[in-house]
């Protein structure tokens, strides 16, 4: 640490005598520095006696650089010229919506929720370019290369920010077949009976439980299907296999076409919170300033809790 202090110092003697040269003088570098004169002197006094050699041959009229100091501004103003177009690209990915994003979401919202609007967010944006990677299992932001992740639940990390987009409701769904093959109308004490499909990374295989206001009901079965796809479970319930519990932002189309129908619309299981999540430091940058704002627009739009 100490010796990449010295370096930075180092540099900064550096930047100074390069200052000096080329204003011609050294009040004139100072006066471009904003610096007194004598601290421009000590800064180059102390660049040569770092260096043990003379850079600058210096009479009360003039200055005139030695051989070694022309070897040497050679590379000072490269080094300038490095650092000045360093902040440049700084400068251009704080104040321009461009580059690459790459997003991480579940597979149900990666179709259900962003596949409509992709096309639409990088057409208001040209010089931007997406990579959505659709995964049902948890992947780590950070080594996972990702600008945002999309997630059901906040994370314990203190260095990631949670930002809620929404919250998904669920309800049960069957399909028409299904539930005219049934020799009675279903209620929620005999729902156990049923022939249960279910998601296995977000439901227990063994049981749910019911919310209808302060009401709860815990309802026990033996699956007949378990995917970890809801967009599997969905169509297996749309063919008549049995009823499950989906998301209501997978199941508004169906329900209009009658393909599926919503059972005991009262009854729901626990809402789930879902959130953008990003490194702290990163919402600095319009990429992903713009990105936030659309998920937001997005979820806002497709979501109801």
């Amino acid at each position: 640490m100490q010796q990449q202090s010295e370096s930075m110092l180092h540099l900064n003697d550096m930047m100074v005598f390069l200052a000096v040269v080329e204003s011609g003088s050294f009040t004139a570098a100072a006066q471009r520095l904003a610096m007194p004169k004598a601290n421009v002197s000590r800064k180059i006094a102390k660049l040569e006696s770092t260096l043990g050699i003379t850079l600058l041959e210096r009479t009360t009229r003039s200055q005139k650089l030695t051989e070694a100091g022309k070897h040497y501004i050679a590379h000072c103003k490269r080094i300038y010229e490095e650092a000045a177009l360093a902040n440049a690209v700084i400068d251009k990915a704080r104040n321009t919506v461009s580059g690459e994003i790459k997003i991480g979401a579940s597979v149900s919202i990666g179709q259900e929720i962003l596949k409509p609007k992709i096309t639409e967010f990088l057409s208001q944006y040209p010089e931007l370019s997406f990579q959505l990677n659709l995964t049902n299992q948890r992947v780590d932001l950070v080594e996972g290369g990702f600008d945002m992740l999309v997630r059901i639940g906040k994370l314990d990390d203190s260095n990631l920010i949670a930002k809620k987009l929404g919250c998904a409701t669920r309800g049960l769904y069957a399909s028409p077949k299904y539930l005219n093959a049934l020799a009675t109308k279903p209620e929620v004490k005999s729902l156990d009976t049923l022939n249960w499909l279910v998601m296995s990374s977000s439901l227990s295989v063994s049981g749910i439980t019911l919310l209808n206001k302060r009401q709860t009901q815990e309802i026990s079965f033996s699956p007949k299907l378990v995917v970890d796809d809801f967009s599997v479970i969905k169509q297996a319930c749309i063919d008549g296999l049995g009823i499950t519990a989906l998301p209501n932002y997978m199941c508004q189309d169906d329900v209009t076409s009658g393909r599926l129908v919503k059972v005991l619309a009262n009854w729901q299981l626990t809402p789930s919170d879902m959130y953008a999540i990003y490194p702290r430091n990163r919402i600095n940058l319009p990429k992903i300033k713009i990105l936030l704002q659309f998920l937001e627009s997005v979820f806002t739009e497709k979501l109801a809790c």
